[in-house]
């Protein structure tokens, strides 16, 4: 047998394995709360079969030729591009309201439980901006 999606190979024993995992869990260490342990049986036969249809269809040729021209369609390649844009953007959005409020808070009532907060938010920033400058500079150098 032949493997013609090594990635998508992997990515199904994991997911597999995953799902077996938590199966196994829930069996040996059932939950008090029955509804909880009915969502992570059912989360784990679900990871089960992905990992399953993963497995086969990395050893399919066609269907592995079909992975590749759905990954490579130029509509999913915007859509993921437009998803990541707007959720950088969110992100950011995020960031900077708990920092801003985080120090109002701060400055307001002198507790200083605030502070690591508004450390936290503003070493994310800082590190979102740094990546967001090697990331241009890689991609012009490259183009």
């Amino acid at each position: 047998m032949k493997i013609y999606n090594k990635k998508g190979l992997i990515l199904g024993i994991i997911l597999a394995a995953l799902g077996v995992f938590i199966l196994i869990s829930k069996i040996v260490l059932p939950e008090k709360f029955l509804p909880e342990q009915i969502k992570e049986i059912a989360i784990a036969v679900l990871a089960i079969l992905m990992g399953i249809s993963g497995f086969i269809r990395a050893f399919s040729k066609q269907l592995t030729k079909e992975d590749q021209i759905e990954d490579s369609d130029e509509r999913n390649r915007l859509l993921t591009l437009k998803t990541k844009s707007l959720t950088l953007k969110i992100l950011y959005g995020c960031l900077a309201v708990s920092a801003i409020g985080s120090g109002a808070a701060y400055k307001l009532t002198a507790n200083t439980t605030w502070i690591p907060v508004l450390t936290v938010s503003a070493i994310l920033i800082g590190f979102l901006l740094l990546v967001e400058l090697v990331v241009s500079i890689y991609y012009e150098r490259r183009t």
